[in-house]
């Protein structure tokens, strides 16, 4: 009899597990197929009502929601097949719980900025040397997304645990800035093993939509495939940060309902032939020198040109945007004009149009911004010649600039060339012997005010052992003299002082450009410093044995 009972009791326990798995089976075949239904409509559609500002006029509106809808019924379609494809063996990771997320995450400084920064060494890397060795192909996937009712810090310390636990199960690399507002990223992966690249990042991107399905069911992503394997990052850093672009407004100052509208590449492409209209390039000026949209202004007398009026706010970094928005002249040239903005992938237009809406908002005739940013545009205008496009495009990862006709980007080895004249359809030239010149390469940066400069090959390999002064053209153009180092900058790099040199003798650059809040240059000093200890320990100690030090750089015959 006991041994009866105790089978019945193991066949009901057995039979309620099943019951349970069946649920959770129903439930989550229903969240999937709900979730499947939202991510087959692009952005634009599913952020209609978001996107457009509630300043803009009805016919902006409309003029807005039709393109949008005529770019939903060519890419429902598409959406659908990718789904279907690159889905089939998909394996959703594991959420954690708020309260395994609330346990510290271990973390590792990457300099002020990034104080309880996360890094993750990808499984697997490749070098220029590796690339004729394997046919293996990487991807990359180009993203952002602001939430619409912040994250709270919980929340933001779940997604950050998430993150880690994607990257322990996906081949993955890249960085993703996380903060209260959404994320902005740039994310790779590359062939590895029975998974592709492309499947790899669109399983990521299916992860982020399965841990808030309300935020990132309709984001954006560009994805970027057949890329060589050395385009794949080293590893993969999560940055938790106050602002996903660090412009220093309040909420308030640049409410992001008040930014402007979403123009998909087509509406973008006409309304650049427009007059009466300008265009503003939001990123920075060395960004703006080997690449922009002025292609459309055409001349059509002597002193006019047709189409939008390109203009270059010369940014050094994207805080000067509000001071150069200040200025009468700027003022003067947006006034009654109908403004187009633009950067690279769209994220720093987010915040710029609602600012520029909140300060001159109504004395233009509407503010518009490119959806998807250039990425987005090159792709659909690839076929066409780039479009308005003159030049390259400069991104934040390793394709280092991309084209038109070159999507892998110049990232990587010099490759020679029987023409001193560069690809680049601008005139970019070296900073010390004025060659023409287009590719930021070394890791150079200006003297004065710390941007990336141009210098070519010849002067890289003649000047590897001096330190030449180096000066960008927005220093040259503003007779820049006086050495960053030698100014104290106060307020992220906006305003400093110099207490070596009088007002008025030598100029001092408005702003520097800082690079990664110090983390750089201690690398570099610790290095140093080891170096140091190392050539040390090769020279005796002059007091010999008899040396009492135990923290003695120097060599010790018989005791050492």
């Amino acid at each position: 009899m006991t041994g009866s009972k105790n089978k019945d009791t193991q066949d009901d326990k057995l039979n309620t597990k099943i019951e349970r798995k069946r649920r959770l089976n129903r439930k989550e075949q229903k969240a999937r197929k709900k979730l499947k239904k939202k991510t087959r409509f692009p952005r634009e559609i599913c952020q209609e009502g978001n996107d457009i500002n509630e300043g803009t006029n009805r016919s902006q509106r409309q003029e807005s929601i039709t393109s949008s809808r005529e770019k939903v019924a060519g890419l429902n379609k598409l959406d659908v097949a990718e789904c279907d494809e690159y889905m089939s063996n998909y394996k959703p990771v594991t959420i954690p719980s708020l309260i395994e997320s609330s346990n510290e995450i271990k973390s590792s400084s990457l300099g002020k900025w990034f104080p309880k920064a996360k890094v993750i060494k990808s499984r697997i890397s490749y070098t220029n040397a590796d690339i004729k060795k394997t046919s293996a192909k990487s991807s990359l996937v180009l993203f952002y997304q602001y939430a619409k009712d912040p994250w709270s810090d919980s929340k933001v310390r779940q997604l950050v645990s998430y993150l880690t636990e994607i990257a322990g199960v996906r081949t993955i690399a890249g960085r993703i800035r996380v903060a209260s507002e959404g994320v902005n990223a740039t994310l790779s992966s590359v062939d590895h093993e029975n998974i592709s690249a492309k499947m790899t990042l669109r399983h990521v991107c299916r992860d982020l939509q399965n841990f808030d399905p309300k935020v990132f069911a309709c984001t954006d992503f560009k994805f970027l495939d057949d890329l060589s394997p050395d385009r794949h990052f080293k590893d993969f850093k999560i940055l938790p940060v106050q602002e996903l672009v660090y412009y220093g407004w309040s909420p308030k100052e640049a409410p992001l309902k008040a930014g402007g509208v979403h123009l998909p590449a087509r509406e973008f492409h006409k309304m650049l032939e427009q007059d009466e209209t300008v265009v503003i390039d939001v990123r920075n000026h060395y960004e703006a020198a080997i690449g922009r949209f002025d292609g459309q202004q055409k001349e059509t007398t002597s002193s006019e040109r047709g189409g939008a009026e390109y203009i270059d706010p010369k940014l050094r970094k994207s805080t000067d945007f509000a001071s150069w928005l200040e200025k009468p002249e700027t003022e003067q040239k947006l006034k009654n004009k109908k403004v187009l903005m633009y950067c690279t992938g769209g994220v720093r237009c987010e915040r710029a149009s609602a600012y520029l809406n909140s300060k001159m908002g109504d004395n233009v005739q509407g503010v518009y911004q490119l959806q998807g940013g250039i990425e987005r545009y090159l792709q659909e205008f690839s076929s066409d010649g780039g479009g308005h496009w003159r030049g390259k495009n400069f991104v934040f990862d390793k394709r280092e600039a991309t084209s038109v006709t070159n999507k892998n980007g110049d990232g990587g080895v010099i490759q020679k060339s029987n023409s001193d004249k560069p690809e680049s359809q601008l005139e970019t030239r070296c900073c010390l012997c004025q060659k023409m010149w287009d590719r930021y390469i070394g890791k150079k940066k200006c003297t004065m005010c710390g941007v990336p400069v141009l210098m070519c090959d010849s002067c890289m390999s003649s000047n590897k052992k001096n330190k030449p002064v180096l000066r960008c053209p927005l220093c040259v153009e503003q007779d820049i003299t006086v050495p960053a180092d030698n100014v104290e900058y106060t307020e992220n790099g906006v305003s400093g002082k110099c207490e070596e040199i009088e007002p008025g003798q030598q100029n001092v650059a408005p702003s520097v450009l800082k690079w990664g809040g110090g983390h750089a240059r201690r690398k570099k000093d610790l290095k140093r410093e080891l170096l140091r200890r190392k050539n040390l320990k090769r020279r005796p100690c002059q007091h010999g044995t008899s040396c009492t030090r135990e923290d003695c750089f120097f060599y010790h015959p018989g005791r050492d």
